[in-house]
């Protein structure tokens, strides 16, 4: 008897990349219902529950219509789902299609399919949510080539905190390394003039979609 995987979703669309080193190519997003944290800035809290069902077959159908060999996975917290995630991550590596991952780096990641591009999230203290040392640690032990990190930072403080733990995991120089300002918080120039002191290897990551389109339209 064979079961049919089915995953939680919010949304699923077609549009740029605004974020990572992928930023400005089009791509297909598959917004995965559930998250496991409750981040003070967090601009997705809409993909925290509810959502539809929809199976991985269904899925790889509708993702097929957009033509587009870029995808991403995202949430909410893609690994709420781990099991069936990572059976939609390598269904769609077998269609040689490129495929992204981004997640809040609280959860395990070494079920993710080699080949996905994980573009993990580091929080610093003013997300308001609990830095997980295990795991990082963990990620400190099997960087991947094409991980990417994300910092959101609200001040000088979370810069600063994120520039040592970045040191303390062996990230920094290894992995691609961004660094994004909270919308409406942090100035982008603030964030720049850091960056640039520091003298490091780090990149602005300048959330594109929200600088296009309205910061609360969903689905672009």
């Amino acid at each position: 008897m064979t079961t049919t995987q089915t995953l939680r979703l919010t949304e699923v669309f077609y549009s740029i990349q605004g974020e990572s080193s992928f930023a400005g190519q089009p791509c297909v997003f598959i917004r995965l219902c559930g998250c496991n944290l409750r981040c003070t800035w967090c601009d997705t809290a809409y993909a925290h529950e509810n959502g539809f069902e929809m199976t991985l077959e269904a899925i790889l159908e509708k993702i097929d219509c957009y033509q587009c060999p870029l995808v991403e996975l995202t949430g909410g917290e893609p690994m709420c789902q781990t099991q069936d995630a990572c059976a939609l991550m390598q269904a769609l590596l077998a269609r040689n299609m490129t495929v992204l991952l981004e997640t809040n780096g609280t959860l395990p990641l070494d079920q993710v399919p080699e080949g996905v591009h994980r573009i993990i999230d580091l929080k610093p203290p003013q997300s308001g949510t609990l830095h997980c040392t295990d795991i990082w640690q963990g990620y400190a032990r099997s960087w991947r080539e094409g991980d990417e990190i994300k910092c959101v930072v609200a001040s000088k403080d979370d810069f600063d905190w994120c520039v040592e733990k970045l040191f303390e995991y062996g990230a920094m120089g290894r992995v691609i390394i961004h660094f994004s300002p909270v919308w409406g918080v942090c100035h982008p120039q603030e964030l720049v003039a850091w960056i640039c002191e520091s003298h490091l290897p780090i990149r602005l990551n300048f959330q594109l979609h929200k600088a296009i389109w309205s910061p609360e339209t969903r689905g672009v």
